[in-house]
């Protein structure tokens, strides 16, 4: 018998990562590209970045989520690969700005081409500029497959390197800034990379923690999620 408890919900995820603009053909649509995807995280598993990681492309406006998903599934019918797309928002010049977050895109090229299936399904962008490469902070609103795997502790089924622990209650960013930054000075465990995150169930909203590792030890996970919940005992 299958005693597994698997919850499917909705959810956002918060981090901040190094941005910088993709160089590469777009069409004259504002197009950034994550320098390193886990930036906590610095083992050798990650492959050096040949291809694109995690793309945001930059809209004009905020569009709502129901029409990034109908775009995205006009995309997907005329697009050649496979691809994750999913409705965000970034820190551009100290600004929020609406964005679409892509994953799976495996080469360059096809960026200006997917540019021009969203604007013929309706999506549109700030148009490109050159930045030097800045720390962005990341919102994205995403669907979430989880196997509740012991007490308040989820792991993601279709990345099994993340791993995601209940915390008490809603903390800001700063405080999640802080506290991180401490760990990693602090604990001889400190390589893991983490983000903010909250989960949308009919029972109300779980705050939670996404740790990302690749190596799978559990033990050391747990380590990291004790002192969190001990530094946010000590702080609330």
């Amino acid at each position: 018998m299958n005693n597994k408890t698997i919850l499917e919900t909705v959810g956002t995820i918060t981090k901040k990562e190094v941005l910088s603009t993709v160089e590469h053909d777009t069409d004259k649509a504002l197009v950034l590209e994550s320098m390193k995807p886990y930036p906590g995280y610095h083992g050798t598993t990650i492959p050096d970045q040949l291809n694109p990681t995690s793309l945001f492309l930059v809209t004009d406006q905020k569009y709502t989520g129901e029409k990034v998903i109908r775009a995205t599934m006009g995309v997907k019918r005329e697009f050649t690969d496979t691809f994750d797309a999913v409705p965000g928002q970034i820190t551009v010049f100290n600004n929020l700005t609406p964005c679409i977050r892509i994953k799976d895109i495996n080469d360059y090229e096809k960026i200006e081409d997917l540019i021009r299936l969203y604007r013929k399904n309706g999506i549109d962008f700030m148009k490109s500029r050159n930045m030097d490469p800045f720390y962005g902070l990341i919102k994205i609103r995403k669907y979430f497959t989880l196997e509740l795997f012991e007490p308040d502790m989820y792991l993601d089924t279709r990345t099994t390197q993340m791993v995601y622990f209940v915390i008490p209650s809603l903390i800001s960013w700063d405080v999640f800034e802080s506290i991180t930054h401490n760990l990693k000075i602090s604990d001889e465990y400190n390589n893991f990379d983490a983000a903010l995150g909250v989960f949308f169930t009919p029972e109300g909203v779980i705050d939670n923690i996404r740790l990302y590792r690749e190596e799978n030890d559990m033990d050391n996970i747990r380590l990291v999620r004790n002192r969190y919940l001990q530094e946010l005992k000590r702080v609330l």
